[in-house]
């Protein structure tokens, strides 16, 4: 699920966004243990006649051709190959079940606030910001969004009480989950890398709503393939005159 930019009046805010939605038309991986081929095998008892070669004929007595065209009765089979070799299932997964099996290791990493594969660096002229020290697959989570979970009124007192320090940030991340409003407030100071990941209209990760014990969580995942020691990004969303005069970054 896409995060839903929700309108605030009053102190405005980068992390209010409204992301376009992840494509999720993915094939479904298959994996075959064997590609099984339909073959027979001759029975041991078959031959293959060869054609005699050009010149004299030899002579073949009467008893001679009885004695070789004499064959027992059910003595001659054609065997199938599975008669030598037991049969290998291929293993097919539905795409049903490949989209299940990524929502549960999702939400797994959510449980368990995985941050792997991320550092903090600090640029010039814009401060903290996040790196990768792996590759990420298109798709793949990178990072949480970890907060506060609030609904829009506390929300809405908090921007107010946040305005009056200028050297405050703001890290109030608006969105909207099955007909609710709510925030994730990650102001106050902490060491999840989630908070300091910085904004970028081309940037490389898609925010995405996951929803573990009725609890909605934000998490960054991979818009693209990412390698490794580059920053990852994501767009704020926020395009308002007011945000950008006292955010100008965001224009970026």
């Amino acid at each position: 699920e896409t995060p839903v930019a929700v309108p605030i009046h009053g102190p405005s805010t980068p992390h209010r966004i409204n992301m376009p939605s992840e494509d999720l038309n993915e094939k479904a991986t298959i994996t075959t243990n064997e590609e099984q081929s339909v073959m027979t095998l001759l029975s041991p008892l078959q031959v293959i006649k060869k054609s005699a070669p050009r010149g004299r004929k030899k002579a073949v007595s009467v008893q001679s051709i009885n004695h070789r065209s004499f064959k027992p009765q059910g003595t001659e089979t054609n065997h199938s190959i599975t008669d030598y070799f037991p049969v290998r299932r291929s293993v097919r997964k539905s795409k049903k079940i490949v989209l299940e099996e990524k929502q549960r290791d999702l939400e797994n990493k959510v449980l368990c606030q995985i941050e792997e594969g991320l550092e903090v660096r600090y640029f010039p002229g814009k401060g903290r910001g996040v790196i990768t020290t792996r590759e990420f697959a298109k798709g793949e989570f990178v990072v949480e969004y970890i907060g506060e979970l609030i609904n829009q009124g506390e929300a809405k007192e908090r921007e107010k009480i946040y305005a009056q320090d200028q050297n405050a940030g703001c890290y109030m991340y608006y969105f909207q989950h099955r007909n609710q409003q709510y925030c994730v407030d990650a102001t106050a100071e902490s060491d999840k890398l989630g908070r300091l990941v910085n904004h970028s209209r081309n940037g490389n990760l898609i925010a995405r709503i996951v929803e573990v014990n009725s609890t909605p969580h934000l998490v960054l995942t991979a818009k693209e393939d990412i390698p490794n020691g580059v920053e990852v990004s994501y767009d704020y969303g926020d395009r308002s005159r007011e945000s950008i005069r006292h955010h100008p970054w965001l224009a970026l």
